[in-house]
């Protein structure tokens, strides 16, 4: 095995300005979340349906990115694989509150498949009711996912449709938190905007209709110097906005791993609030660890390994 280097993480070089976030765990950067160097995409954007052609590329951006390339940049802020313990503390009007932990593992098997872009596998760990079970997705090169689930209760692996599907006890459905892949969707750069006093690029961001998402768009506001998604927008297939994630400024931290022989850095909001507007409940998210280290095989992403209880 070739040698790794694995620095520890460090906080952002400059500051950043203080939005205050509830948050009461510590959460994994969402493998799901999150963003960096670019891999130079130099496909022409087509607008959405409905959308102006000049919504692609601004003429006042004047940086010469589509949306698709911004877009490039959050996905490539994440490792070629990594492991990540996630932390959810969930709440609603009512005062009911949810603690939930998960275990996800990820890998990218573009160098090795001509038809598997990346597989996952995900496992709870709390709460006890829900220990174990766990799901493993493959995300295909046409667009398609093979979704499994495994119900310890049953002992039993079973092909699913994890369309909609909430995370046990919180706000975050399983899509929100799964790596997503390039070819997913398509992406319309909108005219930059401001986040508490900081410049943000905005992509649109429509799921394709072979990746079966509950969204119909989602609104993306993107940090130029480091592409962390800072605000995400989320609008139901009815076109109502249903859900808005805020990542906390503070918690964006810096990762360091060599690569393929080469150095890479990456950027992770590791704090992170999802709102459910029609159902007025909240989840916070932690990345409790992230580690870019452990050597994940296609063995680690199988039905058997997904009936392994550790």
């Amino acid at each position: 095995m070739s040698a790794r280097t694995w620095r520890e993480p460090r906080q952002p070089l400059s500051p950043l300005p203080h939005r205050p976030v509830r948050l009461a765990a510590a959460w994994a950067a969402a493998g799901l979340l999150l963003a960096l160097p670019a891999i130079a995409a130099s496909v022409e954007e087509t607008p959405a349906p409905g959308a102006a052609a000049s919504e692609a590329v601004p003429a006042a951006a004047g940086d010469g990115l589509t949306g698709r390339d911004i877009y490039d940049r959050v996905l490539d802020n994440r490792f070629d694989s990594y492991l990540e313990e996630i932390a959810m503390h969930s709440g609603d009007r009512g005062g009911n509150v949810q603690n939930t932990k998960m275990e996800l593992k990820y890998k990218n098997f573009r160098s090795e498949s001509d038809r598997i872009l990346s597989k996952v596998i995900m496992k709870y760990h709390a709460p006890q009711d829900v220990r174990h079970l766990g799901y493993l997705v493959i995300n295909k090169e046409d667009g398609s996912e093979d979704q499994f689930v495994y119900r310890p209760s049953s002992r039993r692996v079973q092909r699913i449709n994890l369309r909609g599907e909430a995370i046990f006890g919180t706000d975050f459905a399983f899509e929100d938190i799964i790596p997503q892949e390039i070819e997913d969707a398509t992406y319309v750069r909108k005219p930059d905007s401001e986040l508490d006093g900081r410049k943000v690029y905005v992509v649109e961001v429509t799921p394709k209709e072979e990746a079966e998402s509950e969204y119909s768009k989602l609104d993306v506001y993107v940090l130029p110097e480091n592409f962390v998604a800072l605000r995400v927008i989320y609008w139901d297939q009815d076109g109502v906005k249903i859900k808005e994630l805020n990542s906390t400024p503070e918690s964006i931290t810096l990762y360091e791993h060599e690569q393929d022989g080469e150095a890479k850095q990456i950027w992770i909001a590791k704090q992170q609030k999802i709102v459910h507007l029609r159902l007025d409940s909240w989840t916070e998210l932690e990345v409790v660890k992230l580690d870019p280290t452990i050597e994940l095989k296609s063995r680690h992403f199988s039905e058997r390994e997904l009936t392994r209880s550790h």
